[in-house]
């Protein structure tokens, strides 16, 4: 968890959120970001709480949230390609420079917020997955200490 906080403040202090804002124009990084800080916020406090309690229910819905990223990604990955095909072929005359640039700097955009969707949709869902494994490997640590003690 230190090291995924780490390189998300890295990530800031690079000014990698003022380039994704800008970027990505359907915004889905920023809800898959969200849903890795609570989800990050939510192991964590199971980590530090768990114990006494049996969560593997609980942990399913980790799961499904870090499936939930992946799929919003994939989602804002979609949605792209249509921002960038949608727009860009129309009134192009193949004849005319500046209507071909036109054409590509649209398509650019498009296929800037396909592949940050996509990038920010994977690593918050590894990420997310990573630490529900740590805490599935507590779990089964405590339930082992118990029947052994």
């Amino acid at each position: 968890m230190c090291l995924q906080l780490l390189s998300f403040g890295i990530a800031g202090y690079f000014g990698a959120y003022q380039e994704l804002w800008e970027k990505d124009l359907t915004k889905l990084s920023f809800v898959i970001l969200s849903i890795w800080t609570i989800t990050t916020m939510w192991i964590g406090f199971w980590q530090l709480k768990f114990v006494r309690v049996h969560v593997s229910y609980l942990i399913k819905i980790g799961w499904f949230l870090s499936e939930t990223c992946m799929a919003i990604g994939m989602i804002g990955t979609v949605a792209g390609f249509l921002l960038m095909l949608g727009t860009a072929f129309s009134g192009i005359d193949v004849g005319d420079t500046a209507s071909l640039q036109s054409a590509l700097t649209s398509m650019a955009v498009g296929m800037s917020t396909a592949l940050y969707t996509t990038l920010v949709g994977l690593v918050c869902g590894l990420y997310i997955k990573s630490q529900l494994v740590n805490l599935e490997h507590l779990i089964d640590q405590k339930k082992f200490d118990v029947f052994k003690g």
